[in-house]
């Protein structure tokens, strides 16, 4: 890899990286009269150059070569029709360079060609045809470590130029979004870029049997931490079911670098790796001894299955990733754990050695539950066309609140989260700077859209971004914050949709707030609670004083925590998550706190915690942790963790809740995007027992039962699609038998019942099913 850094006066652009040999192509539709491929330079170098605050060019030199011929026989992807009509293109085959302002539409694409080559492919806008492409075949002598870092500085810059800010500013799923953008093909009908063509070919999913596999990757150099052997399969989407790809083939975990690790898997037929992280979606299933994890591979994201031979050898993988995947998550080292907590990360692993042989025992009763599973199919296939029919009549288009006063680009933001109420039937839904009423009704089950309050503005008449809306006071008023105000409050009388107050939280930016109790918002309790990176405290809006922090009910720590969510129970009991991952439980403010969960790795998005305290359900970027909270051993037992800690000896029971690999496939190649998961909600009603747990992922609202979870059931969720993202989605307030869901501009009421077992027909529309296998 050629790394360039020029750094003389302020005036001159410089190349930031470059790969130095490939060859430069033009690539044009087999409608055009002229060649489909055009060779423009035999040797040439490719280049990013900065041109400006977050501004890159694309540039591709010809390096001069005495001997330059025409193309070479192993990258002849493209068949030259005869002697080419003289084009512009042609006539600047004459210049030394080609230069290409780096933006959304040049449509950068990577793909591989026929021959295992790396192949960059983009659109010619300067073209004389609309739908030219040029490709740059890198050279097979690059080390594919070179490419990678090319593409990854060059994410860095497709950020820069989308978004106009530093990419030290981007997230990680940020990355990994433009990444599967780059990585993802849309065969055009009527392309002729045998490029795209093959990449489809490599992937036809209409043949798995015979599928090509992704070109042999090299295992990166380091400490072998395991080796194992065992068998792969990989799940085939159209017969929805995994296939034999190698037996046996050798499995090992490397430590590559400081908290990074590579899984390889190495047969005589293929060989392929992968990085040790949550984004393959990894997940362990005790009864096949199966290892799923997904692979994205041009545009297609993939679900393989490593199989173990014996109980010992997968206890042991299990072990091994969970000891990899908490160091990479936490960039700090294992032995850094005291026995407990590397005990509570590994439970998993414990808990399945312990419980392996009678889950083994269902795997005798798998063809009933098989085909009592196509009976309930075949039963849900008969009231999809009732429920959608009923579906249509349930949505509620969020242009009614629209202003055509308001600008477009307000407009344009779409709704952006769901509150429901309490006392009432109302739901509320945030759009802009506005937020539009919606009810629902009894008798026929029905949602209509009753107001907009709009031009939320502040007590000075400053217009107002509103976030995180929370109700409050018998459902009255609400609660919001402002992006541009962290350190304030502002409380909205619902009835004459104004700001009335405003609370100032002092030196302390507020993260996330939220009631005292769980039921606050249906009494008349005016105090609520809020969590700072380091404080918890509450918030009186009755005091004199400016800084409504009540101080004397309030636990400051030394130390930066980054507390970042926090729910309570009914009593009063207070659980508060944190980026690293870790939580916290308290039975009331300014104590320490009676039970510490260490973190397994990723950062507490949100908080809800069953009315009884015995349930915390905690929101991860691409996971659910479930956590019973009821001590089950030593003189503590019966006793919930907000109130006595867990014995030496125990843990608190963490059930991981994540789509499968297999559901992932669909969901991440059709999303073209990671998976994300919306705030979960347990059902919620005074006096009713948490049953099920809703989130959402995309357009697709998912829903788990508790009672299937705690059965050990393989796939304990259902899933509904709708035909955009969902922003938000929560249980109508005193029943688990109705959702109410906020789409980028619609508002729909569901029922549970429509909610259907996942498969191919309910992921991927069927209008969609074509696109989505490339055919």
């Amino acid at each position: 890899m050629n790394i360039v850094r020029k750094f003389m006066d302020s005036g001159n652009k410089y190349d930031i990286i470059s790969i130095p040999s490939g060859t430069f192509n033009l690539l044009r539709s087999k409608r055009s009269p002229k060649s489909s491929l055009e060779c423009i330079y035999n040797a040439s170098s490719l280049s990013i150059r900065e041109n400006g605050q977050y501004s890159y060019d694309l540039v591709v030199r010809k390096v001069n070569d005495d001997h330059e011929s025409n193309i070479d026989d192993d990258n002849e992807d493209f068949s030259d029709d005869s002697t080419s009509v003289l084009s512009l293109q042609s006539k600047k085959k004459k210049e030394d360079e080609w230069i290409f302002t780096f933006d959304e539409s040049l449509q950068f694409k990577k793909v591989w060609n026929k021959v295992g080559n790396v192949t960059f492919i983009w659109n010619n806008y300067n073209g004389d045809e609309p739908d030219e492409k040029v490709q740059f075949v890198i050279a097979p002598d690059i080390p594919l470590n070179d490419v990678d870092e090319f593409l990854q500085l060059l994410y860095r810059c497709h950020y820069e130029t989308k978004y106009n800010r530093s990419a030290l500013k981007a997230s990680k799923t940020d990355i990994q979004d433009i990444e599967l953008l780059v990585n993802t093909v849309e065969q055009d009908e009527d392309s002729s870029d045998d490029e795209f063509q093959d990449a489809n070919e490599t992937m036809n999913l209409r043949s798995f049997k015979s599928v090509l596999h992704p070109p042999p990757q090299h295992v990166p150099k380091g400490e072998q931490l395991c080796l194992l052997s065992a068998g792969l399969y990989l799940f085939d989407p159209l017969e929805e079911k995994f296939l034999l790809q190698e037996d046996p083939v050798k499995v090992s975990l490397t430590e590559t670098g400081k908290y990074e690790f590579w899984l390889a898997m190495e047969g005589t037929q293929l060989r392929m790796g992968t990085e040790v992280s949550p984004n393959i979606n990894p997940t362990f299933e005790a009864v096949r001894l199966g290892f799923i994890f997904n692979y994205d591979f041009q545009g297609i994201t993939l679900s393989y299955m490593i199989k173990f031979k014996d109980i010992n050898k997968f206890m042991k993988f299990q072990r091994n990733w969970s000891r990899c995947l908490w160091m990479f998550l936490n960039k700090e080292n294992w032995d850094k754990l005291n026995e407990k907590e590397k005990q509570y990360i590994l439970d998993p692993a414990a808990l399945l050695d312990k419980q392996l042989e009678e889950i083994l025992t269902l795997d005798d009763n798998s063809a009933s539950r098989t085909e009592s599973g196509n009976s309930q199919s075949e039963e849900e296939s008969d009231e999809d066309d009732e429920d959608e029919e009923e579906h249509s009549r349930m949505i509620v288009s969020s242009s009614s609140f629209d202003d055509s006063s308001i600008p477009s680009t307000i407009r344009s933001e779409g709704n952006r989260s769901l509150t429901v109420a309490f006392r009432n039937n109302r739901s509320y839904v945030v759009r802009g700077d506005k937020i539009g009423v919606f009810k629902t009704e009894d008798d026929d089950n029905g949602l209509e859209f009753v107001a907009a309050i709009k031009n939320i503005s502040g007590l000075n008449g400053e217009r107002l971004d509103p976030q995180n809306p929370m109700l409050y006071m018998e459902d009255r008023s609400m609660i919001l914050s402002d992006n541009t105000n962290k350190n304030k409050l502002y409380k909205m009388d619902l009835e004459r949709g104004k700001v009335i107050e405003e609370w100032s939280t002092g030196d302390k930016n507020v993260v996330q707030y939220g009631p005292t109790k769980k039921f606050d918002q249906m009494t008349a309790e005016q105090t609520l609670l809020g969590v700072s990176q380091k404080n918890i405290f509450k918030i009186d809006p009755r005091l004199s004083e400016k800084n409504k922090i009540v101080q004397d009910q309030s636990k400051e720590y030394a130390t930066k925590y980054n507390f970042s969510s926090l729910g309570t129970t009914e009593n009063g009991y207070i659980a508060v998550g944190s980026e690293k991952g870790d939580l916290k439980l308290y039975d009331r403010l300014g104590i320490r706190a009676k039970t510490a969960i260490p973190s397994l790795g990723q950062p507490i998005r949100y908080i809800t915690v069953s009315a009884d305290g015995k349930w915390l359900l905690a929101t991860c970027e691409s996971s659910l942790l479930l956590m019973d909270l009821t001590v089950k051993t030593g003189k503590n037992s019966g006793n919930v963790g907000f109130l006595k800690s867990f014995p030496s000896a125990e843990n608190v029971k963490t059930y991981i809740l994540k789509i499968s690999p297999e559901h992932a496939s669909y969901m991440v190649t059709s999303m073209k995007r990671s998976i994300k998961f919306t705030k979960a909600y347990f059902n919620t009603g005074v006096g009713q027992k948490e049953e099920m747990i809703l989130t959402s992922n995309g357009p697709f609202a998912i829903s788990w039962s508790l009672s299937k979870i705690l059965a050990n059931e393989q796939n304990p969720y259902t899933v509904k699609r709708y035909n955009s993202d969902i922003i938000e989605d929560n249980f109508e307030f005193g029943t688990d038998k109705k959702v109410i869901v906020a789409l980028k501009d619609d508002v729909s009421l569901s029922k549970i019942k429509s909610f259907k077992h996942p498969s191919k027909s309910v992921l991927i529309p069927k209008e969609n099913i074509n696109d989505f296998y490339g055919k």
